[in-house]
């Protein structure tokens, strides 16, 4: 690395938030260690990009060490490391003090402080702040310059041992305004805490952190954090809500290279022991092991459930509600079947009714329906729309459930108020002002977004689940949709009938068969809205490219109307390859920008890969790239535009996005797009699973083109995916049955927040 150190003439950029700066530098080519950066600099001022402990002053001086770049604006310098040179210096002292750190205080105060105290102001100060009196300061100016330097020596001097165990300065920041003065010895105790209380560090980190302050590989404290780990990704992994012993044990003996010497079974078994005692993991009657707070939102659920049904009473009678299901046909020109009738109604007179059925069997039809024919049952009926919620997991799939009902709708998020870091406004302790709430696509909600869901309703609120049981379930753990269906103690009304326009669709047809395990003897015969194009798999990427140019050349846009979905990431036919090569022939030049390898440019199509409350923006939220602002050729921001409108993102925020050319079938649940691409071939051949096929073809709005390997298609069709592993169903169907749990059993606990370290299933796929 280079070291080179000047005076700080101009400060371009300065983001507090992130404690990052670009400044400019001067140097003094006279001085014998920077004389040999003449030749490579031509002049001597220059940007230097890098972190601060806090806002740089005009005229400081400092050392940095990194190394050049050059640019299309000159050569600059990229920091790794800061020091501050000459600050017990007049100049010095003097600009420290004026500066936006001691609000009040100007150059004359901060030349009076310097003149009295001299060279050693700042340490007297912070030693005994009574040095500052007798200069006409007044008194709480003189607690500010005190608090604010006693503030900085500290947070400088940890924040610098922070940055020397390898963390970066954002994340250094994050831990001292987390654990403060104490952060040092609360790392150098249990580095893994980090997991618990800070997000974005994982075990992996906090692992790499404990190796650098002496914890042993064999240590109990790291040896816990490992298995706690490990049963968290278990659970990401495979959906399940719990994991048997043997299984733990071998995950824990996999990340550990097979060394049982490290972790010894009856060592395994005490620190599990310990886990649970400390209240991170529950172990049941089974002896299976949760993570504690899966194992209360599955009892919390139940509980609720159960008290739901307590509620048998309606304010409606049948007999209004007939006549009002009557005008509303009427009115909507429609005519209802007696099943579609009998779901409307139930929906109406219990208090938890659940509604599934494939793709063209009317539940959309039946949502509509429900919440005209409640407005309708009031006089005001703009009063009584304010208590129905409309909600769904993704943007798109509210959207739809808005533009179809004319009613508000919004991302369950949403409705319950995500603030972000798992905290929601609205949960079992301040709850929702609403009489009814349906919530469609239902089928992706897991255990955990299912309990704080419900537990932020009253217990006379109506609940209506609508969702399609044959789709993938949850991307995290738990199976809620089938599992609440297989108590039999929610009513479900279960459509088949497919109606007289989805009839006429033969994507309807194929996903019908599909879901049978069948796949029809025409598939690969062109139809009106769907087509398969049997090829090799170097052939897979040149159709999707003329495909999706025969349909922009129909007008469709590429963006809203034009979708491909891929089984997985890696490989040369793989989301990531796919993408690249979509962007390479559809959006091949323009202002650009390389992170961790992916390249953005203006126009790219995006994903939203988290959810992001403060930007009011989802997971799976998909947009275009409308600005990229650089300065030095290194990114200051760019904007993305989402149906919301646009949002501002940060090199350090950019890992919550990527291309959306292709997207993972997973990631497209809850969404339709005009035009779906489907790519089929035995190199996803792990991936390839009847609901997954299912889930793809029903994305599919107007038209569906599948390609590659029909009989990669076929064996995925009768390869049928897992059961997870869950108890759900179960914990129902016993606090029904010994209703006396609902008071004594151990597991009725609230849990608004997850220490628990977030890991995506994605990471896993």
């Amino acid at each position: 690395m280079d070291t080179i150190h000047g005076i700080v003439t101009k400060i371009n950029y300065y983001d507090e938030a992130k404690s990052f700066g670009i400044v400019k530098l001067k140097i003094d080519f006279n001085d014998k260690d920077l004389a040999k950066y003449r030749n490579i600099l031509f002049t001597n001022t220059f940007s230097v990009l890098s972190v601060f402990d806090r806002k740089p002053i005009l005229e400081e001086e400092y050392k940095f060490s990194g190394e050049f770049e050059t640019t299309q604006f000159g050569p600059q310098f990229k920091a790794k490391t800061f020091e501050r040179l000459n600050e017990d210096s007049k100049e010095g002292i003097i600009a420290y003090l004026s500066s936006d750190n001691f609000p009040g205080v100007g150059p004359a105060t901060a030349l009076k402080i310097y003149e009295k105290l001299g060279p050693k102001a700042l340490d007297m100060i912070a030693n005994d702040k009574s040095v500052l009196d007798g200069m006409g300061i007044r008194s709480n100016l003189k607690t500010i310059i005190y608090e604010n330097i006693v503030l900085n020596t500290s947070s400088k001097k940890v924040i610098v041992e922070l940055l020397n165990l390898g963390l970066t300065m954002h994340m250094a920041n994050v831990i001292y305004k987390t654990f403060g003065t104490a952060s040092l010895d609360k790392i150098k105790d249990n580095p893994y805490i980090l997991m618990y209380k800070v997000e974005g560090i994982g075990f992996i980190r906090a692992d790499n952190i404990a190796t650098l302050v002496g914890i042993k590989k064999d240590a109990p404290v790291r040896l816990k954090a490992l298995i706690n780990y490990c049963l968290v990704r278990y659970c990401a992994s495979s959906g399940d809500t719990y994991v048997d012993e043997a299984s733990l044990y071998s995950e824990c003996i996999k990340f550990l290279d097979k060394d049982e010497k490290i972790l010894a079974k009856d060592d395994f078994l005490d620190y599990l022991n310990d886990l649970k005692n400390e209240g991170k993991i529950v172990i049941d009657e089974d002896n299976l092991i949760y993570v504690a707070k899966t194992y209360n939102d599955e009892y919390n659920i139940a509980r609720i459930i159960y008290k739901l049904l307590q509620n048998s009473k309606s304010e409606f009678k049948e007999e209004k509600i007939n006549y009002v299901l009557e005008e509303v046909m009427r009115i909507n020109k429609i005519t209802y079947t007696d099943k579609q009738k009998e779901a409307i109604k139930k929906a109406l007179l219990e208090p938890i009714v659940i509604i599934t059925g494939g793709p063209g069997t009317g539940k959309s039809t039946i949502i509509k329906a429900i919440v005209d024919i409640y407005s309708n049952l009031f006089k005001n009926s703009d009063a009584a729309s304010d208590t129905i919620a409309l909600a769904a997991p993704t943007g798109r799939a509210a959207k739809r459930l808005k533009e179809l009902t004319f009613h508000n709708a919004s991302t369950i998020h949403k409705l319950l108020g995500y603030e972000g870091a798992e905290r929601f406004m609205y949960n079992s302790a301040n709850k929702l002002d609403i009489k009814m709430l349906i919530v469609d696509e239902f089928s992706m909600v897991d255990a955990d977004l299912a309990y704080r869901l419900l537990s932020a309703i009253n217990d006379d609120c109506k609940v209506v689940i609508v969702g399609d049981a044959d789709q993938l379930p949850s991307v995290a753990c738990g199976n809620v949709l089938l599992d609440l269906i297989n108590t039999k103690e929610i009513t479900t009304i279960k459509l088949e009938h497919i109606h007289r326009q989805a009839a006429n669709s033969s994507i309807v047809e194929l996903a019908h068969s599909v879901n049978k395990g069948a796949l029809p003897y025409d598939v690969t015969t062109l139809k009106h809205d769907r087509n398969f194009l049997v090829c090799d798999d170097s052939h897979i990427i040149p159709f999707i490219i003329k495909t999706v140019a025969n349909a922009l050349d129909k007008g469709m846009n590429l963006v809203k109307d034009i979708q491909v979905l891929v089984p997985m990431y890696r490989g040369a036919i793989g989301i990531d390859a796919i993408n690249h090569e979509l962007q390479s022939h559809f959006n091949p030049s323009g202002k650009e920008f390389m992170h961790l390898g992916k390249r953005f440019r203006e126009g790219d199509k995006v994903i939203q890969l988290v959810n992001r409350s403060e930007k009011n923006i989802m997971n799976g939220d998909i947009g275009y790239i409308s600005s990229i602002n650089l300065i030095d050729d290194k990114l200051l921001n760019l904007k993305v535009s989402f149906d919301i409108g646009e949002v501002e993102y940060t090199k350090d925020e950019l890992e919550d996005l990527m291309l959306a050319y292709a997207i993972s079938i997973h990631k497209s649940q809850g969404s339709e797009f005009s035009l779906v691409i489907v790519p089929f071939s035995f190199k996803y051949y792990i991936m390839l699973k009847r609901k997954l096929i299912y889930t793809a073809i029903t994305r599919a709005k107007k038209y569906l083109i599948m390609m590659g390997n029909v009989e990669a298609m076929r064996k995925g069709i009768v390869e049928i995916e897992d059961d997870r592993h869950t108890k759900l169903s179960s914990r129902i169907k016993e606090i029904f049955n010994e209703p006396a749990k609902l008071k004594t059993s151990d597991a009725i606990i609230d849990t608004e927040e997850d220490d628990i370290e977030e890991i995506s299933p994605f990471d896993f796929l």
